[in-house]
Parts: structure tokens; sequence; C-alpha cells
């Protein structure tokens, strides 16, 4: 990537400030307070955009800091760059109401979409992160020998770490420890349930099967209590037609005998079997109309019972399918152990794989950490050595150096030759900008010299942001051609 050109609408102290820019070095000169930091906090919120901070961070935060000193609404910028044989136009609002970015490829009018990823891969995939750690260079934050060795220290332990800015395998295999303790409590809570469904369904079927034996049983006795009185009814019956022919005999008797002398006997007794037998036949017919009546009762209740024997029946076959459907449960549960076991597996290859990728990393920068120390000191130091433990070992050709042994000088070159050797390993798809806020100012004319001469042969694009004239001295002194911007 080369940056073509920023403009500055409205941003911090500038407005409408354009700077050009070419490829190979380009020196932005400026005193102190010339807005050089602005220019570069721009360049960086240009290729990824300005996060707000929260709450009283919100304050002091960059898009506060930088917020345009007339018309703070309009807060917004440019730039225009080129990737392989295209060059593209970008657009950013950084106000509270700015609108979505703007990227347009100038050499064939496509519109592309910064929100769905068409920026990201004209970076090749550099985050934030990377950008920050590799190509954007500034002065090591330590400006005591000690501070200093420690910072080198803390950088090589989180590159060396994780092998990758980006990439944070603690904090991977916490969200995985996380996503395991949470499956584990839902097995608990999936097996509890199940138990108690399991608790609560063989006990409805218990009184489902209950209820429908003593739903059962009442028909029983139902149909014995109709035979029964069927059977009293029949015997009735008999005794109807045997009085009732008695009756008729007794009547022809009568006519027989109305003129015989034992008429005045028989002739009342005969009136009175004859009351007596209506008198039973009445009450027979009483009895019958009651057991009709009865008898539809115990119909109508027997047609209930066996209503709600069905439903009872129907009910019980419900509650036993639903019991074997809950093997749904069981593959519910199956398929939580299941995740679970992929969790633990998947915790065990990031450790494993952030051990691999550390070995793998760690020297493929020894190497490319060599390599550029090596140059940048002409030659002195013909070899770098990184240690697990995050030590830093220099090889003189005749015996290895720790850094505390070495000037800060020094060990401010090796803080260079490290974050350069990371940009190398991690900006491989798209080389982008090298990136210098007063990198060199603790460095003498020698080693002064010697960083400008690697890097102006390494980087296609070097953006040096300097409040002196050392570097152009430099420059010129070693014939490397450059640009220059002068802030004002």
């Amino acid at each position: 990537m080369i940056i073509n050109r920023l403009i500055l609408k409205n941003f911090g102290k500038f407005q409408g400030k354009e700077i050009e820019l070419k490829e190979g070095i380009n020196i932005l000169f400026g005193e102190n307070e010339s807005g050089k930091s602005t220019i570069h906090v721009f360049l960086q919120s240009m290729l990824f955009g300005m996060k707000r901070g929260r709450g009283k961070a919100s304050k002091t935060d960059i898009y506060s800091r930088y917020m345009p000193w007339e018309n703070g609404n309009w807060y917004e910028g440019s730039m225009v760059f080129t990737c392989g044989e295209r060059t593209f136009r970008l657009e950013r609002g950084f106000g509270k109401f700015a609108k979505a970015p703007i990227l347009v490829c100038k050499t064939d009018g496509e519109m592309l979409s910064v929100e769905h990823g068409d920026l990201d891969m004209l970076l090749g995939g550099i985050t934030e992160n990377v950008y920050e750690n590799t190509v954007s260079v500034g002065q090591a934050k330590s400006r005591t020998e000690e501070g200093l060795l420690k910072e080198i220290r803390d950088y090589l332990s989180e590159f060396q770490g994780t092998g990758d800015f980006r990439f944070h395998p603690e904090q991977a295999v916490e969200i995985l420890k996380k996503r395991r303790k949470e499956l584990e409590q839902k097995e608990r809570e999936a097996l509890a349930e199940k138990e108690k469904q399991e608790r609560e369904s063989a006990l409805k079927i218990h009184l489902e099967e209950e209820e429908i034996e003593n739903i059962q049983r009442k028909l029983k006795e139902k149909l014995s209590g109709d035979a029964s009185a069927r059977e009293v009814q029949e015997r009735g019956k008999g005794k109807i037609i045997l009085l009732a022919i008695l009756l008729l005999v007794g009547a022809v008797l009568g006519v027989w005998v109305w003129k015989s002398p034992i008429m005045a006997i028989v002739l009342p007794l005969l009136l009175l079997g004859m009351y007596f037998g209506l008198s039973y036949l009445l009450s027979q017919k009483r009895k019958r109309e009651q057991q009709a009546a009865k008898k539809a009762k115990t119909e109508e209740r027997r047609r209930l019972l066996k209503e709600s024997l069905q439903e009872r029946q129907m009910k019980l076959e419900n509650l036993k399918e639903a019991a074997a459907e809950r093997k749904h449960d069981y593959d519910t549960i199956e398929k939580i152990r299941k995740e679970i076991q992929a969790v633990s597996i998947a915790e065990a290859k990031i450790k494993e794989a952030a051990g691999n990728l550390q070995k793998l990393t760690g020297q493929k920068l020894q190497d490319e950490i060599s390599e550029i120390f090596a140059q940048i000191t002409g030659g002195k130091y013909k070899r770098v050595l990184l240690t697990e433990n995050f030590e830093i070992y220099l090889d003189t050709g005749e015996k290895y150096l720790q850094l505390y042994q070495v000037s800060y000088g020094t060990a401010e070159q090796v803080y260079l030759a490290l974050r350069l050797a990371c940009g190398t390993i991690l900006c491989q798809e798209e080389e982008l900008p090298l990136i210098l806020d007063e990198t060199f100012a603790m460095y003498d004319e020698k080693r002064l010299i010697q960083a400008l001469k690697y890097i102006s042969q390494r980087k296609s694009q070097v953006i040096l942001f300097s409040s002196n004239k050392r570097e152009i001295q430099a420059l010129e002194k070693a014939g490397i051609p450059f640009s220059l911007s002068k802030l004002s």
C-alpha cells in the first residue's frame, strides 16, 4: 500500500489541510505543537476508524483530544491510496452524526464497502492492534535503561506468547472454560428436570391405572346388580301370571256356585282373594315402573362410567407415549455431553497449537530480527537469540551479551529491529507504510544513518515525523532520496 494524499477536512487544529506523499521516505517536519501527532492519529483513524471511550474516559479519549477546534460537528477527512495497480479514495466522518465511510476505486469507479470488509481486505487483514505494534513505530516509551529493557521484554513476551498480537490463546481458553462450565450446568439441570418429569409421569400413570381399575370394578358391580334385578323381575312375572290364572278360575267357579248353598261362605272369600290379587298386581306394576326408572338411571351411569373409562384409558396412553417420547431428553443430554467433549478437545488443541505457534514464530522472529539487527548495526552483531523466558542475547561473534550489558542506544536498535521483524512476519499479504514518529530521537548519527539506509532499501513507503533536522541531514549525507513536507 502507498498512501498518496491525506486530506484533513476538519480534524484537530487543521481545516482543509492536504499532504502529498510519495513512495520512499517522506519527512513530515515540524516543531513541537505543529500538528505531527494530529496527523499521525488522523492516518490511523482513517485506516481503522476511531473508538470512543466510556464514562470519564470519554473526556480524554482520542475522539475528544482531536475534535476540531472550530465547528466540532464537522469532524472528517479523506485519503487517497494505492494497492497493487488500483487507486482508492477513502472518506470518513468521526462526528456523532457521521455517515458510513465511503470507499471508491478511482481506477474503475467501483463502489466498495468498509462495513462489509473491503477495506480490511485491502489492508491484508491487518488489525489496528497489529498496526500499532508493528508498522507504527514511535519512541520507546521508557526513557530509562531499566524501563526500556522491561518494555522490550514485555513486547517480546506478548508476541512470543501468542505468535500474533491478534491472537491470545489464554483468552480463547478462558472463553472455552466458561462455555464448558455453562454446558456442565446445563447438563445438571437437564438431568434433574428429566428425573423430575419421570417421577411425575410415573405417579400420573399409577394414579390413572388405579382410577381405571376402580371404574372397571364399578362397572362389574353394576352388571352383577342388573342381572339380579332381572332375575327378581322374572320371578315376579311368574307370580303375576299364576295369580291371574287363579283369579280367572275363581271367577268361573264363582259363576258356577252362584246358586249354591255355600255361596254365602265362598263368595266373600272369593271377593277378598280377588281384592288382594288386584292389589298385588298394582303393586307389581309400580315395582316394574320403579325398576324401569332405576334401570334407565343405571344405564346412564354405566354409559358415563364407560365414557370416563375410555377417557382415562386415552389419557393413560398419552402419558405412556409422552414418557416414551422423553427419549428426546436423553438425546438433548447426550448432545450437551458431546458439546462438552468438543469444548474440552478444543481447549487442548488451542493450548497445543499455541505451543506449536510459539515455537514456529519464535524461530521465524529470531531469524528475522537477526537479519535486521545485523544490517542496522553494520554487521557488528551476527545474531540475536531469543529464549523461552523472553530474554534477548546478542551474538558478537566472540560472545553473547544480554541487553543489560549493551548501551542504551543498542537497546533502542533492538527495539526497532524487533518491531520491524514482527511487522515483516505479520504483514505479509499487504505491506503497509512504515510510520516512524520521533523514533530516532536517541540515535547518534552513525546509528541513524544505518537505520535509514536499511528502511530505505526494505520499505516501499516510510512516513517519518520529526521535530529536528537530524534525519534530513542524515538522509542528505547518505545520499538517500526523500520527500519533505513542512508543517507550520
